[in-house]
């Protein structure tokens, strides 16, 4: 496990049992609504093999398996302690998104939330996503971005790398939301991250701004 994983793993571990609660506040509860949006984007049918990596809390997959008949999600984190127990019709691995324990094309649909900032080399996990993924499957990606010169730039920014970190480090005995602050501020613009998509060999990749911009899904598909 690399430097960074290693810490990302410390950061989640020591707000797992507060994670869900946490997150919901932050995002005044639209968290719900952008991971059915996500979901939604899937176009999921009955019997798909599906990866859902860094899947956290596993509210991801509980939305998946609450959409089909059948389906298989494969759901992968490298902290145990945030994903809940049994969940029917899932298989959890304690894995790197860097280096999945998959066979080639082994899955049809392939999603990720909030993970993104927090692998080691965004390059690389995308193009184990394209390797483990079928011919025609559909990967979705979500997650936070600074919203750059948009409107809301200016108190998204006030809000989410000072207030969220103050009180919520606070609140949590840690320095976790600091981290999560810093993660947001230095990631890569949608732009940028749409190019990468490309890079990785995905086709007709599409962008969907959700909270002015503050939050973007973007779908691909291996061809």
């Amino acid at each position: 496990m690399e430097e960074k994983e290693k810490m990302v793993q410390e950061v989640f571990k020591n707000i797992s049992n507060k994670y869900d609660f946490f997150d919901s506040l932050m995002s005044f509860g639209m968290d719900r609504g952008w991971r059915r949006r996500v979901v939604d984007l899937l176009d999921l049918q009955d019997g798909l093999n599906i990866l859902d990596a860094g899947a956290g809390s596993g509210k991801v997959s509980e939305e998946i398996i609450s959409r089909g008949k059948n389906l298989h999600i494969e759901a992968l984190d490298i902290t145990r302690e945030m994903f809940p127990g049994n969940l029917k019709g899932v298989h959890f691995n304690l894995a790197s998104a860097d280096s999945m324990p998959f066979e080639n094309n082994s899955f049809d649909r392939a999603v990720s939330c909030f993970l993104t900032r927090n692998v080691p080399d965004l390059d690389r996990y995308l193009s184990e996503v394209f390797r483990v993924t079928k011919k025609g499957a559909i990967f979705c990606n979500m997650d936070i971005f600074d919203p750059g010169h948009g409107f809301i730039a200016p108190v998204f920014r006030v809000y989410f790398y000072r207030v969220v970190p103050t009180l919520l480090d606070r609140a949590s005995g840690t320095g976790s939301y600091s981290y999560l602050a810093r993660s947001v501020k230095n990631f890569v613009s949608p732009e940028t991250f749409h190019k990468k998509m490309m890079e990785a060999g995905f086709r007709d990749v599409h962008t969907f701004r959700l909270a002015g911009g503050t939050v973007y899904i973007h779908r691909g598909i291996k061809e």
